[in-house]
């Protein structure tokens, strides 16, 4: 078997041009993707079913982080077997995004709870085909020598899309313009990135896509590489940490700090957009300075220990300055995290075979904590005498401090 990537380990470095098309594509993308996912499909099912919207935006968010978790690998596998004429990735990811864009006129056009679930499933299938080639394109095309600076603009691109994301949201939410106008800009930077990629064909001679290798799509066995598990266990753990708490934020106000409703709206922005903002600084900056170093592992221990700071500080915190701390030390964590994120995952793939297929396995990761969260959440929260935010932070920054001790198991990346 193959090791990882080995074209490019010591390959020629790519232009700035390439770089910055791609961080482009990462923020037109997930621009597009998260003002729906987080403003306008909410708005949308209040519109289309106003007196079950909670029950209604429950099922179709859920089916949709469904079809996110499994489209991301399989796409990754079958790009990686693409032999168009047109490329390898080329067709997934202008493919992708165009499918995408039919699955938001869907949900804007048609005024029906099954067309909202039907559109914003087609859209996640596609939008996540078109991020697992976009992603398998890093480690065929970055030396490891740059892969640091790259995670760290893919880091800046993916944090910077939230508040673009719910800006856009917040600008268009009225209509059809809320869906249609992200999604033609991420078109246009998809297409920017897509068309001058220098993208071969897969290589010859390999196995037809067969139903075992459909279900393998989803699946690699740690065992055989166990940096690869160790990878996705460190991707959960600080994911869970990073992202887990989030939506609570407004509540943790108003229940904790008791901050008025008229208030709150404002205080949410500010402190999501100090978070952030901080976030993709730090992202840059370490994701250069861990090319520098040489190194990937210390940025996410220091990530973690960040992390956990945050959350323990948001856990006992009865003022509001306090809160505003505890958001500085977790965008400064994350941004750490997002650094290296992906250039530790390209540096533990197991096979250049199949480099979609297991980044989308690596990118269920990203999934799985934006779902297990809300539903471990009022859990936590009903410990004692219910909205215990002390609970739900402490245990989440547990999570985080585990994330420190799983990625020293990780023995082939410094």
């Amino acid at each position: 078997m193959t090791t990882a990537i080995s074209a490019t380990e010591t390959g020629p470095r790519v232009s700035r041009a390439f770089v910055v098309r791609l961080g482009l594509g990462y923020l037109g993308l997930y621009s597009a993707v998260l003002s729906v996912a987080l403003v306008t499909l909410a708005l949308r099912v209040e519109d289309v079913d106003p007196r079950h919207k909670e029950t209604s935006l429950a099922v179709v968010a859920s089916l949709g982080a469904l079809v996110a978790l499994l489209a991301n690998p399989l796409a990754g596998r079958l790009s990686d077997r693409t032999s168009s004429r047109f490329g390898r990735r080329r067709p997934w990811l202008i493919g992708g995004v165009l499918g995408g864009t039919v699955g938001l006129a869907v949900m804007a056009m048609v005024p029906s709870v099954v067309a909202v679930a039907v559109g914003w499933c087609l859209a996640q299938l596609c939008f996540n085909a078109t991020i697992a080639a976009l992603a398998a394109t890093v480690p065929e095309h970055v030396p490891v020598s740059q892969r640091g600076m790259v995670s760290g603009v893919v880091g800046f691109s993916q944090r910077l899309a939230v508040p673009i994301g719910m800006g856009a949201a917040a600008q268009f939410s009225a209509g059809a313009a809320g869906f249609l106008v992200p999604a033609a800009v991420a078109v246009v930077v998809i297409t920017l990135f897509a068309v001058p990629l220098r993208d071969g064909r897969a290589p010859s001679g390999q196995v037809p896509f067969s139903a075992r290798e459909f279900f393998g799509s989803f699946w690699t066995d740690p065992r055989s590489h166990p940096d690869f598990g160790w990878v996705w266990l460190t991707r959960f753990l600080v994911f869970f940490a990073a992202v887990a708490p989030v939506p609570y934020l407004a509540y943790y106000l108003t229940s904790r700090l008791h901050i008025s409703d008229g208030d709150v709206a404002g205080t949410v922005a500010l402190l999501t957009t100090l978070n952030y903002g901080l976030s993709g600084v730090t992202a840059v900056l370490c994701g250069w300075l861990s090319d520098r170093a040489g190194r990937r592992r210390p940025f996410v221990t220091a990530a973690a220990v960040l992390l956990a700071a945050g959350l323990g500080l948001l856990a006992m915190s009865t003022a509001l300055p306090w809160v505003y701390l505890a958001q500085a030390l977790l965008g400064v964590g994350s941004g750490f995290y997002f650094a290296v994120d992906m250039a530790l995952a390209t540096e533990v793939l197991p096979n250049s075979a199949d480099v979609g297929k297991d980044l989308g396995v690596i990118n269920s990761a990203d999934v799985l904590p934006q779902s297990i969260g809300p539903a471990l959440a009022p859990l936590l929260l009903a410990v004692g005498s219910g909205h215990n935010y002390t609970a739900l932070y402490l245990f989440t920054m547990v999570v985080g401090l585990v994330g420190t001790l799983t990625v020293t198991r990780i023995k082939t990346v410094r």
